[in-house]
């Protein structure tokens, strides 16, 4: 099993929402990275933004949490993403160039996350219906098993 600490940015312009992908997969998901050991949240999202794609963030409120799990090559991995709102001076539609081979940018209408397949899918509807910071948002993609009693 592997574990996954990461920081993810909600970069929005308009109605439009910036998402990443690696090349030739389908899943989308919100741009951002891991956390290494010890450092805080923001700056590690602050850093990944920077290193992914030259990205210049000033990151700002906490939106709040999304766990998932998913299997890769019979491997589990299971992550917990901490979501932040990102002011970024991006616009929508405008061509952000990734600085990692493997990894693409682009611009999805928040409306249309299905469609994109944005994963965590718990982010889905956070983003379609708008991000309120004014309650901590909470979401799983992990099916909830039964605790026995030691």
């Amino acid at each position: 099993m592997t574990f996954h600490y990461q920081a993810r940015g909600i970069i929005t312009s308009g109605a439009y929402v910036l998402l990443v992908r690696a090349k030739g997969e389908d899943k989308t998901f919100l741009p951002g990275g891991h956390i290494e050991f010890a450092e805080p949240a923001k700056q590690a999202l602050k850093r990944e933004l920077w290193e992914e794609a030259s990205i210049d963030a000033e990151v700002g409120e906490f939106i709040g949490a999304a766990e998932n799990e998913w299997f890769e090559r019979d491997t589990r991995n299971a992550e917990i993403n901490l979501i932040f709102a990102v002011k970024t001076e991006l616009q929508a539609l405008q061509p952000v160039i990734s600085n990692e081979s493997h990894l693409e940018f682009l611009w999805a209408h928040q409306t249309e996350m299905e469609q994109f397949n944005l994963y965590p899918v718990s982010l889905r509807d956070l983003i379609a219906t708008g991000v309120s910071p004014e309650q901590a948002f909470w979401g799983s993609g992990i099916e909830e098993k039964s605790v026995e009693a030691e």
